[in-house]
């Protein structure tokens, strides 16, 4: 199903500047290493870190867009198969990287993906996980309700609970994130975006957003990739801690697996 949130490009530098800097920042982890990257979408990205590392699989529960990225994208260091982060099957300590860019919010059961991502992490492995913060998504005079504010999400995290849900798994997490120094807040100031997070609270307007095919989405209320690529003017990284002075867009943890 495509809910508009996978990544489609026709090159890595027409990406998000969200996608292109988690993948850069990827870069640091991977050379030489067996990757997994889980929501591989089309696989764009994973044609971008092929250079660098020594092979990597891309996971994605569509069959059809893992068709098109083996078709597109596979050689003799990617390959790309349909396959569930909830149970992933391959063997215990099989990778040296895990990527996980914008995926676990829509992962049902996120315990069990991170405990199979921790399986599947060799010792002194890397997770590298991200995630839209879930505190940048309430509009302004608005409570912050538990249903996410994208209905084809299935949750968003606060930086506590996402974070907790990392450091339950692995005992060494770098807490990090994602910010648009330039964001407008137009769009989350805005009476429709008000709208959908209070509709969001019900699971029949969630099911409805998951299945809305993508151009009546955009026509009826939700937002489309147009406007979303007005208000991406530029993505920074740095460290995450609680006194911040501006609420960053997106979460990131850096998680490594200490050996035994």
């Amino acid at each position: 199903m495509n809910t508009g949130e996978r990544p489609v490009a026709n090159s890595f530098e027409s990406l998000s500047s969200l996608m292109q800097e988690t993948y850069k920042l990827c870069r640091k982890y991977i050379k030489d290493k067996n990757v997994l990257d889980v929501g591989c979408g089309e696989g764009i990205v994973d044609l971008y870190l092929s250079d660098v590392l020594g092979h990597i699989t891309g996971i994605d529960v569509c069959q059809k867009v893992v068709d098109k990225a083996n078709k597109m994208f596979s050689g003799k260091n990617i390959t790309f198969c349909k396959m569930s982060g909830e149970k992933l099957a391959f063997a215990a300590e099989s990778f040296d990287v895990v990527i996980a860019s914008q995926s676990i919010e829509h992962i049902k059961n996120d315990d069990k993906f991170v405990s199979e991502v921790y399986r599947v992490l060799k010792n002194n492995g890397i997770f590298v996980c991200t995630t839209p913060n879930k505190l940048s998504l309430v509009p302004p005079g608005e409570k912050l309700y538990d249903a996410p504010f994208y209905p084809f999400h299935i949750r968003e995290y606060t930086p506590d609970q996402f974070f907790g849900l990392l450091e339950k798994y692995f005992d060494e997490v770098e807490k990090t994130c994602f910010y648009n120094p330039d964001r407008s807040l137009k769009l989350i100031k805005s009476f429709r975006a008000k709208l959908i997070y209070r509709m969001s609270r019900f699971r029949i307007i969630r099911y409805i957003g998951r299945v809305l095919p993508l151009r009546i989405k955009g026509f009826i209320m939700y937002f489309n990739q147009k406007e979303l690529k007005s208000e991406d003017v530029g993505t920074a990284f740095c460290d995450f801690h609680d006194n911040l002075d501006f609420i960053p867009e997106n979460l990131c943890g850096i998680c490594r697996k200490v050996g035994t």
